[in-house]
């Protein structure tokens, strides 16, 4: 855990002076792309990629209610050097050494794959429901359901498998009480800790850098957010309890498929009879002519596994956000903990265990430490606009076993964006993925005998429709 805390230590120093931004998202309306709605009130529109414009709004009032229908249509093509885990959304590069089968059973050299992707699934679409005529005095209710495309294939025999059986999957969906600086949530949305996520059209079905140093998750939970200002400087204090989902296959059996009630059994979070606690703490002072956001976020959970074995999770995470120019932006996380697996931290490992299910042994957490950060070059009052950045997901290797090797995942990318009309964004990205595994001797990891390691380059265009 030292080792864990000291890298996190020595990231945050190096991120404090340089890097931003504080809970938003990608942006709405005219607001600069990853800041809140100025004055904003109820629930508001999170598009990916740049904001969509204030022009043309799909709302309209239906009795005492507002309705928001919104959304993005998103194609994507993408094609990679060699083979990448994730497909469609990158996650880290495959083993670009030794044999691969293929499914036609012929045997080839891994790193010779060039996969070349269409896909629709990361569109969204949304809908928003906010007071027609909001209480200055009174609670003022609000609810957001927002859904995409990017669950399960479905299996069929009859028809060819992959094709364009896109399950719709449900991303978000809250109701929230808010008077003045109050706010009550309740439902599925983004969770408190590590909140930020790297700019992308590539990745919506999950975040550019999930695994690679980009906590993520969306948590049923109930939250209370409360806004004040200290002079010029506003505050932001959050706190919240959300559902303890591991889902963590190393110690776990993977619910029955096709079974309703299979997919909605307790898993070891469940068990532990504790919710996940969470917390944010985030200040905005001027900087020039906008505002820096810094904040400080926690997390600690508990999973319950075979009788009476409790195994910890827990994280600190720093976002932050710091305009440096009005054509200069930079953004990040940092953070350090153990047993992150339902953000997919650890490179998607949370506990490495001798032997198998059900007879596991010698359990413990791993150990974790990763960030990125990003950097967004605004040009043309908006209309292009630059990104690029790195990130990074460092396990303890003192910490992984045998069937849990992975021991490093970095990437970097770097992306265009320009706005064809207020509607239309075509994007370019680029990402190099670099992913190391370790070896093993008698149980312990061994420097002297790397394990496999993998590196690809993916290219990804993408066209998003804004509504």
């Amino acid at each position: 855990m030292a080792k864990v805390c000291s890298r996190a230590v020595l990231l945050a120093a190096a991120l404090i002076p340089v890097i931003a931004f504080g809970q938003a998202p990608a942006g709405d309306d005219n607001t600069a792309v990853g800041e809140q709605p100025k004055g904003s009130t109820g629930a508001q529109p999170s598009y990916p990629g740049l904001p969509r414009g204030q022009a043309s709004k799909l709302e309209t009032e239906i009795g005492p209610v507002k309705a928001r229908f919104y959304g993005t249509i998103l194609f994507n093509s993408s094609i990679s050097t060699s083979e990448v885990i994730g497909q469609e959304v990158p996650l880290w590069a495959g083993n670009n050494g030794g044999a691969i089968t293929y499914p036609d059973g012929s045997v080839g050299r891994a790193g010779n794959d060039h996969d070349l992707v269409f896909t629709m699934r990361q569109s969204i679409v949304g809908l928003t429901l906010n007071p027609a005529k909001p209480s200055a005095t009174g609670w003022n209710p609000s609810a957001l359901v927002e859904m995409d495309f990017f669950g399960p294939r479905t299996a069929d025999t009859f028809s060819p498998e992959n094709r364009v059986f896109n399950v719709p999957r449900l991303r978000l969906a809250y109701l929230q009480l808010e008077h003045r600086g109050l706010k009550f949530v309740f439902g599925q949305d983004k969770m408190i800790l590590a909140p930020l996520d790297p700019v992308s059209l590539s990745h919506v079905g999950a975040p550019l850098g999930a695994s690679a140093g980009d906590l993520w998750g969306w948590f049923p939970q109930a939250r209370v957010d409360w806004t004040s200002t200290l002079g010029t400087t506003g505050l932001l204090m959050q706190f919240g309890v959300l559902r303890p989902q591991f889902g963590d296959t190393r110690l776990e059996t993977a619910p029955t498929s096709g079974s309703v009630f299979d997919l909605g059994s307790s898993g070891l979070g469940e068990r532990s009879g504790q919710p996940f606690y969470q917390g944010r703490v985030a200040i905005s002072p001027p900087v020039r002519s906008n505002s820096a956001t810094f904040g400080v976020s926690g997390h600690y959970g508990k999973e319950v596994v075979g009788v009476n074995h409790d195994l910890d999770s827990w994280a600190v995470a720093i976002d932050m956000r710091l305009p440096l120019d009005p054509h200069f932006i930079l953004r990040g996380e940092g953070y350090a903990g153990s047993n992150l697996v339902p953000f997919m931290g650890g490179i998607v490992q949370g506990a490495a265990a001798i032997g198998s299910i059900p007879t596991l042994t010698d359990i413990r957490g791993i150990g974790d430490g990763g960030g990125w950060l990003e950097a967004i070059i605004p040009m043309n009052s908006g209309k292009d606009t630059l990104y690029f950045g790195a990130g990074t997901d460092d396990p303890k290797n003192s910490d992984l076993l045998p069937g849990t090797t992975r021991s490093k995942n970095s990437f970097l990318w770097a992306s265009y964006f320009r706005k064809i009309t207020k509607e239309v964004t075509a994007a370019l990205e680029w990402s190099y993925w670099d992913f190391q595994t370790i070896a093993f001797v008698a149980n312990n990891p061994t420097r002297e005998t790397k394990g496999s390691i993998g590196t690809a380059h993916v290219i990804n265009i993408s066209i998003a429709y804004q509504f």
